[in-house]
């Protein structure tokens, strides 16, 4: 599932895509803060993405717990300068 939005903020659209998938892979930066991961849709496209921030429960061992249990994700995201940037995470209901 892939899907566009307009979000605004301070006088600023923000387009924001959706896509849900497995996770492939994850970086971390340390064992709460996630760096990056690795999502395929359910059309095998491969889409990375960059973490800035914290994403709640989604630290990366609760990353990795999806990814070994193939449990999908939701990811909330922007495209800035070509670079997917994760705004939010959920579990795929």
């Amino acid at each position: 599932m892939y899907s566009s939005f307009a979000c605004d903020s301070e006088n600023e659209t923000k387009i924001m895509n959706e896509v849900s998938g497995y996770v492939v892979d994850v970086e971390s930066l340390s064992l709460k803060q996630l760096k990056s991961f690795e999502l395929i849709d359910q059309n095998d496209s491969k889409f990375i993405f960059i973490v800035q921030g914290d994403l709640g429960k989604f630290s990366p061992s609760h990353m990795r717990e999806h990814m070994l249990l193939g449990e999908s994700v939701i990811v909330i995201y922007r495209t800035e300068n070509g670079i997917n940037i994760v705004e939010s995470v959920n579990d795929f209901d």
